[in-house]
């Protein structure tokens, strides 16, 4: 897992008490900072990002929206790609998924862990999330929340700013270290209290209100289920392909990813590395990026299957060229698939 870091225009003392944050650049998480930040805390903000995150893209400044959120606040911050030991977590989650693939308690645990990690080597207090008590159905119930914090190794470390007086009281709450008083009930699905909180505050939301995770996604899920089960061998830029083009199964042992456009006809190339391709030898149009190698009759399954989506292109018989190991090979196409062979095919 690689971090990059943001220091803060200004750093408090030494001796400031510190704690370390999750933020996710969404409304709770920079609620709960601010909180923290009221009371006086030296704040390190985590980040933690994977394909799959839809409310960690960059601001309009070239920022990533967390550190945008991090540097309005005066916070340092640091952002962490997840790996494959979180997509191994997606794969075979100990506490079981979402509607999608979305393994939302193993998740939780996992970055709570790192950040328990960094709360010691930081010296910090304890760690603060934005969860919310009764926001979402899988993980933030009172039982999971108790799960979530006991799995983590965080017990009486963990502090909920939001819905901190429907809990039981943490650590630095009964030291007095953190002033309960100034803590907060809020409760359920509604944001209404969270959004006016932010404008009596003057607090620039940067990011989602309720941030969002592409696992969820049937079309994704049903895409990772199929990598998981035919490709044993997948990686990580594996499973940032789910997130990309459309997906189809041409066969048990061979998938292609079509380009919807030339911009993500690039980002193909740039995540499938030497993965097979196909494409038109002397018209412009879509990529098929291919994940296993075609047999001949693979081939006609894929010549109809790049006109299909290259209707512009008027000729009876149009030639193709896979590259694949090193090497181009030619032939000419001249069918089209139908909409009963596209069904099927999709992932």
């Amino acid at each position: 897992m690689s971090a990059t870091e943001h220091k803060p225009r200004s750093s408090l003392s030494p001796e400031t008490p510190k704690a370390v944050a999750l933020m996710s650049g969404g409304l709770d998480s920079t609620l709960a900072v601010t909180l923290m930040l009221e009371q006086g805390f030296n704040i390190l903000a985590l980040n933690f990002v994977s394909p799959f995150c839809t409310c960690s893209p960059r601001h309009e400044s070239g920022c990533h929206r967390a550190t945008q959120v991090a540097r309005s606040l005066g916070v340092e911050i640091r952002v962490f790609s997840k790996g494959m030991d979180y997509m191994r977590l997606v794969e075979c989650p100990r506490f079981g998924w979402g509607r999608g693939m979305n393994p939302c308690l193993d998740c939780r645990i996992y970055t709570l862990r790192k950040a328990r990690e960094i709360m010691v080597e930081t010296g910090a207090e304890f760690v603060v999330t934005g969860e919310v008590l009764g926001q979402r159905p899988m993980s933030q119930h009172r039982a999971a929340l108790d799960l979530v914090e006991r799995e983590s190794g965080l017990h009486g470390r963990l502090l909920r700013p939001l819905s901190a007086h429907l809990l039981q009281p943490s650590l630095p709450e009964q030291s007095g270290l953190v002033d309960r008083e100034k803590l907060l009930a809020i409760h359920g699905r509604s944001r209404k209290e969270q959004l006016t909180l932010a404008k009596t505050r003057g607090t620039e939301i940067f990011g989602c209100p309720a941030g969002g995770c592409l696992l969820t996604d049937p079309v994704i899920a049903r895409r990772l289920k199929d990598l998981f089960l035919k490709h044993p061998d997948w990686d990580l830029e594996d499973a940032k392909l789910t997130t990309f083009g459309r997906h189809f199964r041409v066969s048990d042992r061979l998938k292609a990813v079509v380009g919807r456009d030339e911009g993500e006809n690039m980002r193909l190339l740039q995540l499938g590395g030497n993965s097979s391709r196909l494409e038109f030898s002397d018209h412009p149009g879509p990529l098929l990026l291919l994940r296993g190698k075609p047999t001949q009759a693979d081939r006609m399954s894929l010549g109809k299957l790049i006109r299909y989506f290259a209707k512009k292109v008027k000729d009876e018989s149009v030639m193709v060229k896979l590259q694949q190991d090193g090497q181009c090979e030619e032939w000419s196409v001249n069918r089209i698939a139908t909409e009963e062979e596209i069904t099927a095919w999709r992932i």
